[in-house]
């Protein structure tokens, strides 16, 4: 899945570097609008006339290194550690012509399976016991824009000086896709300081994303009419404000890629089922991020008005929002135990 700028090796966004010519032409300008429907990825926390706050771009796919891990785990460890017992408890089954293959064993296949033990722990862990997600909140009224770094502190930069633009990642088992990116620049705008995304429209195209950013320009650049507007294209709020997310909507947000075509909720309910259950693990083990009090102090937001929106205020989810993608759930966590059963029978 689509990882790009977590932190860890080849996927950092990088940094301490000049800016470079492909980044210069995809530049967005936060005064000029882009031709696209205004639309807002299923990525809208809070909204309100004072701030809006939007989830990280790894939080749709949340779920899925856990998923990873425990398949490789369930395929790794009894074998290896089956092998291992035998040697150290029961000797060494060689005879004396071939001792060479022990000494393979300790050699190489000890030092390649605690390699591939360390990347089951960091698949693992890069979703576990961190954080539920890495909020963005643009302050509309000073004008910023507030990142929730990957170790719990917080980027904060001015509206009219971060650097944005479309970005570009290529992840083998996907293929290309892109992000609106926001660079931090030095003061003579010519390095990259720190660079985070500031918005992903997950399994959307470059049109969608386009949408996306129009909604968040206007939302910075606009009147209050405008942002009335906006408003009621906030249908759905993601509900991770002040708590974690549930399993139900963990798995609506698991299938949600395929909410326009009902029947390949059937044919990925395999893996899709226990995504959302790794999902679950994931948000229960995960700290929930809190804002600095002098963010919340300028972001704070007196009274109610019709402009204001978060997870409370989400209508109710239809059979094929809902009702469907969990039962595809149960009857793809079904299937899954009935093949581990069938192939546990078939070797014993």
């Amino acid at each position: 899945m689509d990882y790009a700028g977590i932190d860890a090796r080849n996927l950092r966004y990088a940094v301490n570097r000049a800016l470079t010519a492909a980044e210069e032409g995809e530049r967005l300008d936060v005064s000029v609008a882009v031709d696209a429907p205004l639309q807002s990825g299923l990525s809208v926390i809070k909204f309100s006339a004072t701030y809006l706050e939007l989830v990280d771009r790894w939080y749709p796919v949340k779920g899925f290194n856990v998923w990873l891990s425990v398949l490789g785990a369930l395929a790794f460890i009894p074998t290896s550690s089956y092998l291992l017992v035998n040697l150290i408890i029961f000797g060494e089954p060689f005879k004396e012509d071939e001792r060479w293959i022990l000494w393979c064993f300790w050699i190489f296949i000890v030092p390649v399976s605690l390699f591939i033990l360390a990347g089951i722990v960091w698949l693992f862990r890069s979703e576990c016991f961190r954080w539920t997600h890495y909020p963005i909140r643009l302050d509309r009224i000073r004008r910023k824009v507030h990142f929730f770094r990957q170790n719990g502190t917080v980027a904060t930069g001015s509206w009219d000086r971060l650097f944005f633009f479309i970005g570009e990642s290529t992840t083998p088992p996907i293929g290309r896709t892109n992000d609106i990116r926001a660079h931090f620049l030095s003061e003579d705008g010519k390095t990259v300081l720190e660079t985070f995304s500031l918005g992903y429209v997950y399994m959307g195209s470059r049109r969608d994303l386009l949408g996306l950013w129009e909604f968040i320009r206007q939302y910075m650049e606009g009147n209050d009419e405008v942002v009335a507007r906006l408003c009621a294209e906030v249908t759905i709020c993601i509900p991770v404000h002040d708590r974690r997310e549930g399993f139900v909507f963990g798995v609506v947000r698991t299938f949600a890629g395929l909410i326009h075509w009902p029947w390949l909720h059937v044919v990925a309910c395999l893996p899709f089922s226990f995504i959302a259950m790794a999902r679950w693990v994931a948000m229960s083990t995960c700290r929930i991020p809190v804002w600095p009090k002098e963010i919340e102090n300028d972001c704070a937001v007196t009274g109610k008005s019709q402009w204001q929106r978060d997870w409370r205020d989400n209508p109710g989810l239809g059979f094929l929002d809902e009702t469907w993608p969990l039962i595809c759930t149960a009857v793809g966590a079904g299937g899954g135990l009935y093949l581990i059963y069938l192939i546990e029978h078939s070797l014993g």
